[in-house]
């Protein structure tokens, strides 16, 4: 468990030698992207079309958040939307894939605020 009470540690979360080698280092670059995750309105989107029961517009948000979360390493996040958005392929998720992509959301949301305040100094 990390020191915040989560059950998802920052090292499951986020590699960050990944991310910056992705980017050939530029750290500049990758904050921006990052800053980029934490300003993207896929979450809300996909909580609307799950609430709306529209599994295809759902399964397309998780496709999209899977890309970025894989593209700047965001491992966690990344194993658990890749799940979310095969499950929504075959017609709805399970109550645990989104129980645990949520979680995986809010946490990696944490900890790439840190790494960009980190990147900052």
């Amino acid at each position: 468990m990390s020191d915040n009470g989560s059950t998802l540690t920052r090292e499951e979360c986020i590699n960050i030698s990944e991310g910056l080698a992705r980017v050939r280092d530029n750290k500049t670059l990758y904050k921006r992207m990052l800053g980029m995750f934490l300003d993207s309105d896929e979450l809300t989107a996909l909580q609307a079309y799950l609430a709306e029961k529209d599994y295809e517009k759902a399964g397309e948000s998780a496709h999209a958040i899977k890309g970025m979360t894989g593209n700047l390493a965001l491992t966690a996040l990344f194993t658990t939307s890749a799940r979310l958005m095969d499950e929504l392929r075959e017609g709805a998720a399970s109550a645990e894939a989104e129980t645990e992509f949520e979680a995986a959301y809010k946490q990696t949301k944490v900890y790439v605020a840190e790494v960009i305040q980190e990147l900052d100094a």
